[in-house]
């Protein structure tokens, strides 16, 4: 380990620069900063969250605090909360990087994107051009952990839909090299329609819900609303719910998805995006389904 000089921890209170020891390293080919607690106060796993997080937006690299001791409690706490750690020469929580390791180890050949490598693919199709993409900033938007999405992104690049590099401090920045319309048809034979289980139910899911099949189709083009409503519920989700439903019929159907109902850029609107609804619809039958289905594709500002 060798120790980070004070002056490339400038952005640090005071306070933080004094309790700690700083140093850099390097694990699997990428940079590690490493941080050791100089007394024995101990902070809380919430605590180690935050103070790892500021300290990862001034060097720009993973943080990993160093201990010399951990109860079985306090490591779960940890893992919680997505702290990486390190106890001595025992063991070490350092997920993406051991997965970043092993996916150059044993090379894949999907034929499906995962689901929340669908999401992440789907979101840069839909999201605002020339945005840097990088797992840290996928993570603070969506509602995945640091290990999924980096399991997602190890799936794009076995796909050859994406590709990663390191920067000069060592973060891994993800970045697509077709344009969106030739990445949308590269990836048909990898997506997959959104809808694991389809069931029925006379009362409405609460909570995240957003609103699907043919009344979403209706809110982005000129179809005309059903009267029973189609509502999409994130499997995750859906299996904290409590109430009854079954697979015949009811006054909601409701299409459980493979991952969530809504983008992070859809900000208070609960519809599906269109892309998402596109694979859900493209098999049904009607002819007007797939007329509007076709024009939302023509009219997608890529």
């Amino acid at each position: 380990m060798i120790p980070i000089p004070r002056n490339q921890l400038k952005g640090l209170n005071a306070d933080t620069l004094l309790r700690f020891s700083f140093y850099t390293t390097i694990f699997n080919s990428q940079n590690l900063c490493i941080i050791q607690p100089k007394n024995k106060d101990k902070n809380t796993p919430l605590k180690y969250k935050q103070i790892t997080g500021q300290i990862e937006t001034v060097v720009n690299k993973p943080v990993a605090v160093l201990l010399n001791s951990l109860a079985y409690y306090e490591r779960e706490r940890l893992i919680h909360q997505g702290v990486y750690f390190i106890v001595a020469d025992k063991y070490a929580f350092l997920p993406s990087l051991i997965v970043n390791a092993q996916a150059v180890k044993k090379p894949k050949n999907p034929t499906k994107l995962v689901p929340a490598a669908q999401y992440i693919f789907l979101y840069y199709l839909l999201m605002e051009p020339g945005a840097e993409l990088t797992i840290r900033k996928l993570e603070s938007v969506m509602p995945y952990n640091y290990l999924a999405l980096s399991r997602a992104i190890v799936n794009l690049e076995d796909c050859k839909l994406c590709r990663t590099k390191k920067d000069r401090v060592g973060t891994k920045l993800i970045y697509f090299e077709s344009s969106r319309p030739e990445l949308w048809m590269q990836a048909q034979t990898y997506l997959s329609s959104p809808v694991k289980k389809i069931v029925y139910s006379n009362s409405k899911p609460e909570g995240e819900i957003s609103i699907s099949g043919i009344n979403a189709l209706s809110h982005y083009s000129h179809l005309n609303p059903e009267q029973y409503e189609t509502v999409a519920v994130w499997d995750k989700l859906f299996s904290r719910q409590n109430f009854s439903f079954n697979e015949i019929e009811g006054t909601f159907k409701i299409e459980i998805w493979k991952y969530p109902t809504t983008m992070p850029h859809q900000q208070g609107i609960h519809v599906v995006d269109k892309l998402s609804l596109y694979l859900s619809m493209k098999d049904e039958p009607d002819a007007r389904i797939e007329k509007e289905l076709e024009i939302i594709l023509e009219e997608m500002k890529w």
